[in-house]
């Protein structure tokens, strides 16, 4: 039977998770499309509504047939997932709140014999668990802290804001629940993480630095970045909140082996009023809220809200926002679409663009990684320009100075996600999913854009390896020529065999 709140209820959160309509037949139970996130992070705290099975759109909506047997192990129905090189695959029984009044504390309490079951992983012996009825697919630990703590745990907010079915940017996703520790032993989880092609979407909201928060690093195993991305894997990083975590003074993520690399999506960070924040993580590919997000970080009860920030926040509300128009994209497509291999991530043969944009990513019947990062990349839009230097105000070159300013800090854009009631998520939504179905034309980006982000990609490269699939290709892509109409750009550019030099 259906588990359903009150009218009430459901106004004292956000509005419902929004999720555009398609054509397409549904696939027998929905596991043929369905997107998996996977949230690395320290701790997490599953005893909230924002991760029962029941409220899940697909459950809540009149269409049984999208509904995820989700009291089913993910080897009998999650298209593509393998359990058979674990050391451990059991479930966790797990006592998931029914009411909104429901205490998270004590449910937490009454499970410790099951979190007592929880083994630690490592590179050599995964010990994989899943929680049935919850929409918590896989639980992993490699940080050896039992994975479970507060509702204000840190992976809590993470979790929360990307998959939460009531703050999460894809409510539709589920959700793989991974903890790691320090460095190095903590880059087993993102390299777990990045091993497994049923994973579509990882998101980082960390950083491993030399002293403090300076994202100077080295240690990440670059070649399995780069073999997941090209296999289909997006892998998203926070930019960093600045020097010792701050927002006061910037870091760079050019020289950290986690947010540096062309393959690597780096997220920064603007304030409610879209301010850039002087003191985050720079250049970022692209932005989100860092200040006051709603997410399910508190602790009274199982409808309980509060409010998110940082990078840490930023970071996972864009790896939402891409999962859930590669949902979009596989239910879109007829038939079973679930696929990771080779760069494409969804397969359907049969599928007709719209008008507006005929030869459509979807049309060729498949869509590429590659692809659907352009569409989030090109549905971005920038807030209002940063500042311009020197006072120099009102002319041409001050405003390509802040362009310039906008995309160090923004990268291609900002998205919203479910601020303030997710009143504008649908539209954020459809600047990536309309295009991609053919149904709405491209936004016009910005003048500088594209030189811009070819002297970032190759700068990229230059530190962290060649990449064939970054707006720079080797051999291929033209450098633009210094213009003293764009000096950010010069220097840019002028200084990446320098940093190169200095790689850690």
């Amino acid at each position: 039977m259906r588990t359903r709140l009150g009218a009430a209820a459901i106004a004292a959160a956000l509005a419902l998770p929004f999720t555009l309509a398609t054509t397409a037949a549904p696939a027998p139970h929905g596991g043929d499309d369905v997107t998996v996130i996977a949230v690395v992070d320290n701790a997490f705290n599953p005893y909230h509504l924002d991760w029962v099975a029941e409220q899940m759109p697909q459950h809540r909506d009149a269409d049984e047939t999208n509904d995820l047997p989700l009291d089913t192990a993910p080897d009998e129905w999650l298209a593509g997932f393998d359990a058979s090189g674990f050391a451990t695959y059991d479930r966790l029984d797990l006592t998931m709140p029914t009411t909104p009044a429901a205490s998270r504390s004590t449910l937490q309490a009454q499970d410790s014999g099951e979190w007592a079951k929880v083994k630690r992983s490592s590179a050599d012996e995964v010990n994989y668990y899943w929680v049935p009825d919850s929409k918590i697919v896989g639980v992993v630990d490699f940080a050896g802290n039992g994975l479970v703590s507060s509702g204000t745990a840190h992976g809590s907010g993470t979790s929360s804001v990307s998959a939460g079915n009531f703050y999460g940017t894809c409510a539709q996703c589920v959700v793989v629940f991974i903890t790691n520790g320090s460095s190095p032993s903590g880059e087993a989880a993102g390299d777990w993480a990045m091993s497994q092609p049923w994973i579509d979407v990882v998101t980082n909201s960390f950083g491993y630095s030399l002293i403090l928060r300076d994202r100077y690093y080295g240690g990440s195993n670059t070649d399995l970045q780069r073999q997941a991305a090209e296999r289909g894997q997006t892998v998203f990083f926070s930019a960093g909140n600045g020097q010792a975590n701050t927002f006061t003074a910037p870091n760079t993520t050019l020289l950290s082996s986690q947010e540096g690399p062309d393959w690597i999506v780096t997220v920064g960070a603007v304030n409610p009023n879209g301010g850039s924040y002087t003191g985050h993580g720079k250049p970022a590919d692209v932005a989100s809220l860092g200040t006051d997000y709603p997410s399910s970080y508190c602790t009274s009860n199982a409808f309980c809200n509060g409010t998110f920030g940082g990078t840490s926040n930023a970071t996972p509300v864009v790896a939402g926002i891409y999962a859930n128009a590669l949902a979009e994209a596989r239910k879109a497509l007829p038939g079973p679409s679930r696929t990771q291999a080779e760069g494409v991530i969804a397969v359907g043969e049969g599928f007709a663009c719209g008008e507006v944009r005929p030869d459509c990513e979807l049309g060729d019947g498949q869509l590429t990684a590659v692809e659907l990062r352009e569409r989030l990349f090109g549905g971005a839009v920038h807030t209002a320009a940063g500042y311009a230097p020197l006072g120099l105000v009102g002319s041409s070159t001050t405003q390509r100075i802040s362009w310039e300013h906008e995309f160090l800090n923004e990268g291609h854009g900002t998205y919203f996600g479910r601020y303030d009631r997710g009143r504008h998520y649908a539209e954020e939504l459809g600047r990536i999913v309309g295009p991609m179905l053919g149904t709405a034309a491209t936004l016009e980006r910005p003048e500088g854009e594209s030189d811009w982000f070819i002297v970032d990609s190759y700068c990229r490269q230059t530190i962290w390896g060649s990449w064939s699939n970054g707006d720079y290709v080797e051999g291929e892509t033209a450098l633009p020529d210094y213009s003293p109409l764009w000096p950010l750009r010069g220097a840019y550019q002028g200084s990446c065999p320098g940093l190169a030099a200095a790689r850690p």
